[in-house]
């Protein structure tokens, strides 16, 4: 990590400019080091990078069962064969997503690194009396159970160790989660100087998890 990269002549830093050096991926998470996620998106690919923005359904309507959806926005990293639409990508920005696209992506962490299909109801009772039962096909596994349960131990220690150095941690519950800042474009070009969108995204409990939470 050095602090700063430029790619196709833009350049790139963590929030604060710093390096860090040579950090595990726990500290590229606890940190919010875009360096660090950009290191793994130029590791990955562009074409293996995409095929995950893929299985995840992003830039795709979820298929909730409620009216007017819209899908995502990830032409920049369909489209574009530079470098620096995948860094940036990787930490958030050129991309936008829908709450429910987000919550649906993410949400294979605590579903064994599958994606399921969100939905409000399960059945449907007609005029006529008779029940409906809704159905969303199987869900597709994009990441393996391993994988899925070492990221969910790494933003476990997020929650208690890094957010507030611990403070928000729940001594009964192990809750795995994560924040994000992003800057936000400015019509005229490039990003705002001073306006930022803010996330948090979670789920409880973090081994058996029953609820799953995104703010913004």
């Amino acid at each position: 990590d050095t602090g700063r990269i430029t790619l196709n002549s833009k350049t790139i830093s963590n929030y604060d400019g710093k390096a860090r050096g040579v950090v595990p991926m726990q500290e590229v998470l606890s940190q919010s080091l875009n360096l660090g996620v950009s290191f793994i998106a130029g590791r990955l690919g562009h074409e293996r990078f995409r095929s995950y923005f893929d299985a995840l359904g992003l830039g795709t309507e979820t298929g909730i069962d409620l009216p007017n959806e819209i899908s995502s926005d990830i032409r920049q990293i369909m489209d574009s064969p530079r470098d620096v639409e995948y860094a940036t990508a990787s930490f958030g920005q050129g991309i936008a997503t829908t709450p429910v696209g987000m919550i649906r992506a993410l949400g294979s962490l605590a579903n064994d690194g599958q994606v399921l299909t969100p939905h409000l109801v399960r059945a449907i009772r007609l005029e006529s009396g008779v029940m409906k039962e809704l159905s969303w096909g199987e869900p597709e596994r994009v990441y393996s159970d391993e994988s899925t349960k070492q990221t969910t131990r790494m933003l476990v220690q997020v929650v208690d160790h890094a957010l507030a150095k611990g403070a928000l941690s729940i001594p009964s519950m192990s809750v795995a989660a994560k924040t994000g800042t992003a800057q936000i474009s400015d019509p005229s070009g490039g990003y705002s100087s001073d306006l930022y969108f803010h996330s948090f995204f979670g789920y409880f409990p973090a081994y058996d998890p029953k609820f799953i939470i995104l703010l913004y």
